[in-house]
């Protein structure tokens, strides 16, 4: 094939990549100069360019640096089909230092073992294991070679095809982790044990030639200490009373696929529960060391909880927790430490979110990160930014000048699984004592402590400096392509937890943090990337898990996570992945996107302007075409009711077309809009901390004409959606004080500066300047007249209202587990909607719940009523006849004057505009 490039007549340089796929050929970039002429010829495989066309009468067939053979257990390798034909010797090639090399002969060096086709392909087991290759052809190793096979993958591995005549058909490089799984998968303890004050160190490293620990014992010199080999290929030694607080890494001699040698890596302990700053050294710590404990620690209490359906979530980013409140001693803020400062003002915002019944921080990222510096000094600062305009472009420009230097990130780039992050201690060498003493002072609020985990990928692969575990088994750990390069749908390196070690250091890490953290929940980051079968792991080890054994209830511990189906793993592509369908039974959460954009309108990726329920479709369109349709509005309306019932796949009710359907048969974006087997499978949010903040995106999609109280009433009426709804409600923290963060729809490295927390209510982050570059300049003209419009700043009334209406709707949910059913049973006896089918009143939401009164329910019926419009409205309905409505004793006593006008007379109640209102009946 050929490329005609038109140049200019004073050209100098022509830069050009040619692609194989989804691959460069030969790899680099490649030049051709005025000087050289006018022609360039490349020939696949060879960084040469040609400036005349080369002779390639003889030429080699195949790819060794290309993996597109995949061994599915020690002795059967998936190939292409087009890889087998009759006749044709099927050879595997192995080759401990590397070298291979590709003929035109075919594959040369190494030791050889012979390959057989295996009638059929592969079976339905290993379609199921690996449904990508269900159209591959099988081979398997020759009986009389397979005792050589283990050794065989300690070095290049490579496969090839040739016919009796020498016709070379392909030859390709292997991929080789379910081989190792089959052979070497290890169910014991890595990392270091201790006995007594004697630490013994291993470390699973199959493939590798040789392994030694590199040991630096306090006040001495490094040392290598020679470790062992066992027949799983844990490497083992034991150490010394002296090994006490040492700092060591591991030698590790292997071969690479990613360089084609065989490579000496100094690489951390992948197991490793303390490290130096920055990561450097992995450091031998005893987590039962008294020294690492706060006072108290082990008899530790936790907040009662009386069902999963009861928990609520707060997200929080440590940092911005805490790095602008100046209640918090200077040297604590942004860290561990500020959630111990009882009389700060963060602490006492929690403190009064749990005491109207908020049960559980989400933090983002607490392990170890691999992008934030961990050593304070070298911290780079923007200045001084309130000097500029509040619609400007200088602050994001000065932020983006510092912003891999500065203290600054969410963290979704792990480094170190079970090591708390250096950054956010006084002392990071203290890290595991201040750890635990946030989560006790948590705990001693009231309130439970989830951790966002991230084992969907690492933050690099390959020889990266910073990869750890591809330094260690390379090509194992990370889910490869079918050239077996790593996957990288979720814009990093994508591990694979579908092979058994990968899913054990995520086992192993989620079980470590609920015994030596006393974690009570964990958020997986992109669970869409990980199996059913990884999640039932987790679930089945932490259940395992007792106060009496283990100092926790492990049942007592939620799991919940991103259920997003895309990548490599789409469609159940790489096995049944944990997706928002798949999980339906398992009682674990997933993110419910359909209520969140039928609230909010639009979604993250589109649809700045467009409006949901909350925020005005068709009662209260913005002049947007697309905002005055009603059968739209009627729809998101459907989408609104089945979020209220925890997003159950069964559930019945009328819809907009006055059918009677189930949940699964609303539809979202052709996907069913219930999916759920129980209310504890939905996680129930209208934002989160990687959208547009709830204050921006209804300053966004509300009428111009909309007054500041207006626009937060409209907030308020979205959180009363989340928490008076079935389901687990979820909130972003700072939107119960209008937190903006100007626009910015990723802010996971715009610094301090947009992503400040203010609890004072004086600011609530508007008007900070345009939103990075990066992800909003296409925005830019939209966003820079309101950032430049005072009057679009809340008020510190405004504010207050907003926290008010939060702790408001708290104290309702938590007065009745009406709003808190447990089953879908329960849900479908219990809870029915009012005002459906198509004659319906647009923009109100009315449900009535009802049940046995008892300790945890004072009340036989519960009605509420969500009026999204702008005027009251009066619904009229002979299911409220006869229910003694009144408003519900919270709403009763509220702040706000308007949800105190709403009524209920005989068989109708009113409501006034953009309100939510609770009537009870005993």
């Amino acid at each position: 094939m050929y490329w005609d490039v038109p140049m200019k007549t004073d050209w100098k340089k022509l830069g050009f990549i040619v692609h194989s796929g989804d691959n460069k050929d030969p790899g680099a970039d490649q030049f051709l100069t005025s000087e050289m002429g006018n022609q360039a010829w490349i020939v696949s495989g060879s960084a040469t360019v040609n400036t005349t066309r080369p002779d390639t009468s003889v030429r080699t067939v195949g790819d060794l640096t290309r993996a597109q053979a995949v061994m599915l257990s020690r002795d059967l390798i998936a190939v292409k089909p087009e890889f087998v034909q009759p006749g044709a010797l099927l050879t595997l090639h192995a080759a401990r230092a590397g070298g291979l090399k590709l003929t035109a002969a075919g594959v040369d060096g190494g030791d050889t073992l012979t390959l057989e086709e295996v009638e059929g392909g592969l079976s339905a087991a290993l379609k199921a294991k690996a449904p990508y290759l269900s159209s591959y052809a099988l081979l398997r190793v020759r009986a009389e070679d397979a005792a050589r096979i283990g050794t065989a993958l300690q070095g290049q591995v490579a496969v090839s095809s040739v016919m009796p005549d020498g016709t070379v058909l392909d030859a390709t490089g292997v991929q080789t982790a379910w081989a190792l799984d089959d052979l070497f998968a290890y169910d014991g303890a890595l990392g270091a044990q201790w006995q007594g004050n004697i630490p013994t160190l291993r470390l699973w490293a199959p493939t590798a030639q040789d392994v030694k620990l590199r040991l630096t014992v306090p006040g001495g010199q490094e040392t290598v200490v020679p470790m062992t080999r066992d027949a799983k290929g844990v490497w083992t030694v034991k150490g010394a009373q002296n090994w006490r607080g040492a700092a060591y890494r591991y030698e590790v001699k292997v071969y690479a696929p990613s360089t084609g040698k065989v490579e000496t890596n100094l690489v951390t302990d992948p197991y490793s529960v303390a490290l130096t700053r920055n990561s450097t050294r992995s450091v031998l710590v005893d987590l039962n060391d008294p020294a690492t404990k706060p006072q108290a620690w082990d008899a530790l209490k936790k907040p009662a909880l009386r069902s999963a359906s009861d928990l609520s979530f707060y997200e929080l980013h440590l940092r911005d927790f805490s790095a602008a409140d100046s209640t918090v001693p200077a040297a604590q803020r942004g860290t561990y430490l500020a959630f111990t400062q009882a009389a700060s003002d963060g602490v006492k915002h929690l403190k009064a979110l749990a005491n109207a019944g908020l049960k559980a921080v989400h933090l983002l990222p607490t392990f170890d990160i691999a992008t934030i510096e961990e050593d304070k000094g070298a911290w780079k600062s923007t200045g001084d930014l309130g000097k500029f305009a509040p619609n400007s472009d200088e602050q994001q420009k000065a932020i983006g000048a510092v912003k891999d230097q500065d203290a600054y990130n969410w963290g979704y780039d792990p480094y170190h699984y079970m090591v708390p992050e250096g950054s956010y201690a006084v002392n990071p060498d203290q890290r595991t004592l201040e750890y635990r003493r946030m989560v006790a002072a948590l705990n001693g609020m009231g309130l439970r402590v989830v951790q966002d985990v991230v084992f969907n990928h690492t933050a690099a692969s390959g020889q990266a400096d910073r990869s750890v575990l591809d330094r260690i088994v390379p090509g194992y750990y990370h889910r490869l392509n079918a050239n077996g390069g790593v996957e990288n749908s979720t814009c990093c390196s994508n591990t694979a937890t579908e092979h058994v070690m990968m899913r054990k250091l995520m086992v192993d890490t989620l079980v470590l943090m609920a015994k030596a953290y006393k974690v009570d929940g964990f958020r997986f980051d992109l669970m869409g990337h990980h199996m059913v079968a990884d999640m039932q792991a987790a679930r089945k080890a932490l259940d395992a898990l007792t106060v009496q054994k283990d100092g926790v209830d492990g049942r007592s511990i939620y799991l919940y996570g991103e259920g997003w189906d895309f990548g490599e793993v789409q469609g159940n592509r790489r096995g049944t992945n944990a997706t928002q369908l798949n999980l339906f039974g398992q009682g674990i959460g997933t993110f419910n996107d359909r209520l969140r954009d039928a609230v909010r309108g639009g979604n993250p990726f589109g649809g700045l302007q467009e409006q949901g329920f909350a925020t005005g479709l068709f009662v209260l369109p913005n002049g947007q075409p697309v905002n005055a349709d009603k059968a739209k509005a009627l729809r998101l309306a459907d989408q609104v009711r089945i979020g209220l019932t925890g997003n159950l796949r069964d559930y019945r009710f009328t819809d907009a077309t006055g059918k009677a359907v189930k949940g699964a048969e609303i539809s979202y974006n052709g996907a069913p809009a219930g999916y759920a087997a129980s209310p504890r499978e939905a996680i129930t949010y209208v934002s989160a901390h990687d959208n547009q903040t709830l204050f921006d995106a209804v300053l966004l999609k509300a009428p111009l004409s909309a007054t500041s109280a207006q626009r937060t009433r409209m907030q308020n009426l979205a959180h009363s959606v989340v928490l008076l709804g079935q389901g687990l409600p979820f909130s972003y923290a700072g939107d119960e004080i209008l937190r903006s963060k100007s626009f910015d729809t990723d802010s996971y490295n715009s610094g301090d500066w947009f992503n400040t927390l203010d609890f004072t209510g004086r600011s609530n982050g508007f008007g900070k300047g345009l939103p990075p570059a990066e992800k909003n300049e296409a925005n830019w003209n939209l966003y820079r007249g309101l950032l430049g419009n005072p009057a679009l700043k809340p008020s510190a009334a405004d504010i207050q209202r907003a926290f008010d209406h939060y702790r408001e709707m708290l104290r309702v949910r938590y007065s009745s587990t009406l709003f808190r059913m447990d089953t879908a049973a329960q849900v479908g006896q219990g809870l029915t909607f009012l005002n459906v089918g198509p004659a319906q009143q647009p923009g109100v939401i009315a449900m009535k719940l009802s049940g046995a009164v008892s300790s945890t329910n004072p009340y036989r019926n519960v009605v509420v009523v969500f009026n999204a419009t702008g005027q009251s409205v009066t619904l009229s309905d002979a299911a409220l006849a006869g229910l003694n409505l009144s408003l519900h004793p919270v709403l009763a006593a509220s702040t706000d004057a308007t949800v105190k006008g709403s009524r209920a007379t005989g068989n109708s109640v009113t409501v006034p505009a953009l309100t939510t209102a609770v009537f009870v009946g005993k």
